[in-house]
């Protein structure tokens, strides 16, 4: 026998993910999901490691779902240990105490560390954990670290919410090397949406969010099965549980001269793509694809062109929608003696000069003033108060040198491909 523990965080309840429509893009969907998963398969008990609700103003969304998932939880006789992040910092001791339900366990209120038991047949498993009590925490908890009542005997379980190794975020920064140092056997961690595993001995992981939320968050997302035997000795595996799944395609064009070849090339790469992942997530019911344009092309324009309606696109396969949310392209214009217009004073060879010399890790001043240029522009555009009502509740960071390299040499790739059209005809 052994006490199995499904460990999830950052469920954001109140939210949906991105560029998918239907009941299953809520994140109350996907709590109904865990619930359900939780009584199917045996599971003792549930650690929620922070961040299950989304804000203070979803609380009255968010209460009722999380209430009664917690009473189905009770009455199949599953334990709920957790502790809250920076999002849920108030309301989920809140709504703890309001259920008063005995199955029900906020560890760590008020920012001081705490142990709580769970027993099973005789079998033991401490759960240790902090939660944040305020919604900026800029020192690590382990400045006051301390388990009072801990038992070096039975098996520890530590549950916490924050920023692993980032000194000055205000999101509770801790270092890799203070978990490592504690006493406890496995460290379970919210804030960071992508589920990783950042250390063995002890087992530290970041468990992910359940759900996929955008485009931001590729890949497959859903929880951590933890199974402590009775010796002692944690076993651990992933369970996919998103509905959504997020992707970017790579097509390369190179070799395309038709606008209904490219058009069948992208669907049968996107088709073949979603079947494969139907059938390795069970719960997939939308997959929302970015398509990445690679390669050369004499008519870079005309290709982006193909492509523009490809954002309409969407099918359903066996049970599982695909659409394209994004085409972008990251084509070079197909010149034989890119070498040779490079050594001309004209425009196109300035350009050609500037691909060449990107190709071979130097930015030319010309390029530097460029991305120099576009990043005062793109800040002013990020603080423009049209965008305001999108940047509630989140941080944008400035424009950085990749992001503008990536957008001037995309421009310059499909600039020259234009005047190269122009030359030859």
């Amino acid at each position: 026998m052994s006490i199995k523990i499904l460990a999830t965080a950052d469920l954001h309840l109140g939210k949906s993910s991105a560029d998918v429509s239907g009941s299953h893009a809520s994140t109350k969907y996907t709590w109904q999901k865990i619930i359900n998963y939780c009584i199917q398969n045996n599971v003792d008990v549930l650690a929620l490691c922070g961040d299950i609700v989304d804000w203070d103003n979803r609380y009255f969304e968010a209460v009722g779902p999380l209430q009664r998932g917690f009473e189905e939880l009770h009455r199949h006789g599953i334990a709920v240990y957790m502790v809250s992040g920076n999002h849920d910092f108030d309301v989920l001791a809140g709504i703890a105490g309001n259920i008063k339900l005995p199955n029900v366990h906020l560890i760590g209120a008020k920012g001081q560390w705490e142990v709580q038991k769970f027993e099973k047949d005789g079998q033991l498993v401490q759960f240790a954990g902090w939660s944040f009590p305020t919604k900026s925490v800029r020192e690590s908890a382990f400045l006051d670290w301390g388990l009072p009542g801990y038992d070096a005997k039975y098996p520890c379980i530590g549950l916490l919410h924050g920023d692993i190794d980032k000194p000055g975020s205000e999101y509770h920064p801790f270092k890799l090397d203070e978990l490592v140092k504690s006493e406890v056997n496995l460290w379970l961690l919210g804030h960071i949406h992508k589920p990783e595993r950042l250390r063995q001995n002890p087992e530290v992981w970041y468990v992910g969010s359940p759900q996929a939320m955008s485009a931001k968050e590729p890949d497959g997302h859903g929880a951590l099965l933890a199974e402590v035997s009775r010796s002692g000795m944690i076993g651990i595996s992933q369970v996919l549980l998103s509905t959504v799944l997020y992707r970017t395609v790579e097509i390369p064009v190179s070799a395309i001269d038709e606008e209904t070849e490219l058009r069948d090339r992208i669907i049968n790469a996107l088709v073949k793509d979603g079947m494969d992942a139907e059938n390795e997530m069970p719960e997939l019911q939308s997959i929302v694809y970015q398509v990445k344009l690679t390669g050369e092309h004499i008519t870079i324009n005309e290709v982006e062109r193909w492509t523009r309606d490809i954002i309409q696109y969407s099918q359903v396969l066996n049970r599982t929608t695909i659409s394209v949310r994004k085409i972008y392209s990251r084509l070079r214009p197909a010149l034989q003696k890119l070498e040779e217009l490079a050594l001309s004073n004209s425009p196109a060879g300035v350009l050609a000069h500037t691909i060449l010399e990107h190709r071979k890790g130097v930015v030319t001043p010309f390029l530097g003033r460029l991305i120099a240029d576009w990043k005062v522009k793109a800040s002013h555009a990020y603080q423009s108060g049209t965008y305001t009502p999108l940047l509630i509740g989140r941080r944008i960071g400035p424009p950085g040198d990749q992001e503008g390299m990536n957008f001037i040499l995309n421009e310059c790739n499909r600039l020259l491909a234009e005047l190269n059209g122009q030359l030859n005809s």
